[in-house]
Formats: structure tokens, sequence, C-alpha cells
């Protein structure tokens, strides 16, 4: 084999070891957050329902650590704002239902993109991993063609070393693909449910602080006329 032969292989190689690093890195990375974030959740609704309020707010320590806790907070500010702005003129008590929803929703769209991150390089990988590992197969058997043509010999010990240490590239490509495409199929997947539990929380949500605020506006008017 000639010394071009060799640096393309070698390169090729080279480049597969370090997608395989980069896709385990990723993998164990993503792994751990969605298992942090499951507990963080956990915890948070625990609380959340012991409370029974969704007045309720979270531990300081705690606070903005839950995904769920960052899309309640998102609520509460919101709700907040709407409680001023309602003191002031009250012909706005249906804007901030659509207020309180859409911050909700910009909060849930931001922990989906965090998600999400880092699972670009997966999908990369799998699907150019292969065709890398094939480039190498080529390009070695290649240059293995044209040895065994110069050595004048086809016999199997002449052709089987050079071509099977070619398709060596291939083989890798296909190793590192595969766990790449595995692991950004189950991410997506967990991904999936996870904002559907913050969808789900995010509706209750809504539900609860504008049956609360119609009770409220019905007691107060019968406040009223009692008054009167």
């Amino acid at each position: 084999m000639e010394l071009s032969e060799t640096i393309v292989v070698d390169a090729t190689l080279f480049m597969l070891g370090g997608f395989s690093l980069l896709t385990w890195s990723v993998i164990l990375f993503k792994g751990g957050e969605i298992i942090f974030n499951k507990l963080r959740n956990h915890a948070f609704l625990t609380n959340f329902k012991d409370n029974a309020e969704y007045g309720y707010e979270p531990h300081p320590a705690d606070s903005g650590k839950a995904q769920i806790a960052r899309v309640h907070q998102a609520g509460m500010k919101t709700l907040a704002h709407a409680k001023v702005q309602l003191a002031i003129r009250a012909d706005k008590h249906e804007a901030w239902h659509n207020l309180l929803e859409r911050a909700m929703r910009q909060q849930i769209l931001k922990e989906k993109a965090r998600m999400e991150s880092g699972l670009g390089w997966l999908a990369s990988i799998g699907s150019t991993a292969p065709f890398i590992g094939l480039f190498g197969t080529v390009w070695g058997i290649m240059y293995a063609l044209e040895d065994i043509s110069t050595k004048g010999s086809a016999s199997l010990e002449v052709v089987a070393g050079p071509i099977g240490e070619a398709l060596i590239a291939t083989a890798i490509g296909i190793a590192v693909a595969v766990p790449a495409v595995i692991a950004y199929n189950f991410f997506l997947r967990q991904n999936r449910r996870n904002v559907a539990i913050l969808d789900h929380f995010a509706s209750d949500f809504l539900h609860t602080t504008i049956q609360d605020h119609l009770i409220a506006q019905t007691v107060d008017e019968h406040g009223h006329a009692h008054s009167e």
C-alpha cells in the first residue's frame, strides 16, 4: 500500500473514532439529563399536590431546577401581572387567560428546545457514519487491487489481507451509526412524553386559575347584590 492510501484510511478510522466518542458523550449526558428531569419533576409534582393549591411557591433551592417548576413560575408571574391589570381595568378579564396560556406555552417550547439540544449530533452521525466507513473501504480496496495487479497474483492469500483490512472501515462505520440512531429515537420518545407532562400541567393550571377567577367573580357579584 502507498502512503496516500494509509493516510486516507487512517483518517477515516480516526474520524469514526471521534464520532463514536462524541456519540457516547451525548448519550451519557442526555441520559443523565432525562433522569434528573424525571426526578425533579416528580419531586415538584409531589410537593405541589401536597399543597393542593396553584399558588404554591417552590423552595428557593428547588426553584428553577425542575422543568415543571419553570413552567409554573412563568404562569405565576403572568398571573400576578394580570391581577394588577385587573385591579386597574376590569374589562381585561378575558385577555389574561390568553396571556397566561401563551406564557406557559412559550416556556414549554424553551424546555423542548433544551431537551432536543445535542440530538442533532446523533442524527448526523447516525446518517453519515456508514457512508464515511464505506468511503474508507472503497479507497482501501482500490489501492489493494492496484497492489494485487502489480504483484501479478490474485490468489486468496494476496487478496484476503488488504481487502479484509479495508472492510474494517465499513464495519466500524456501522458500529458507530447504530448506537447513534437507537439513542436518537429513544431520546425523541422520552422528550415527547416529557412535553406531554408539561402540557398536561399547563392545561390543569390554566383550567384551575380560570375556575378560581370565575368563582371569585361570582362571589363578588353576590356580595354586591346583597349589599345593595
